[in-house]
């Protein structure tokens, strides 16, 4: 490269001594130190990570036993309602039979009233 081009873009450089060069041990001691670092994080992200699955595994242990508790309230629920049905069932069962009784002492006494009052309309004509 000519010495004029090698100004020029020597000039529009920033300004820097032999302190802003980088040695290979710099290189290493940095290599070094990413190392350290990135095997501190996955080892504090593995760490976290597994906290995350024994809190996950608590909360969905407490949520399985809070529904199976309201599937039993539920179950317990439904069996009062179960035995109110069949309470009901045997009260209207206990109505129907009142209901013939009413209906049959009413036939008969209307064939009782009917039997007396013919005898009594004859007697008056």
């Amino acid at each position: 490269m000519p010495e004029a081009v090698a100004d020029t873009l020597m000039s529009h450089l920033p300004p820097a001594g032999w302190s802003d060069v980088a040695r290979k041990s710099d290189i290493d001691a940095l290599r070094v130190a990413t190392k350290h670092d990135i095997d501190a994080l996955r080892d504090a992200t593995k760490h976290d990570i597994q906290e995350l699955r024994v809190a996950t595994k608590h909360d969905i242990d407490a949520l399985r036993a809070a529904i199976n508790h309201d599937i039993d309230q539920l179950s317990v629920r439904l069996d009062n309602v179960e035995t109110r049905l069949e309470s009901i069932e045997g009260k209207l069962g206990d109505l129907a039979s009142m209901k013939r009784y009413v209906v049959t002492t009413g036939i008969a006494l209307a064939t009782l009233i009917s039997g007396f009052g013919i005898p009594l309309l004859l007697a008056v004509t």
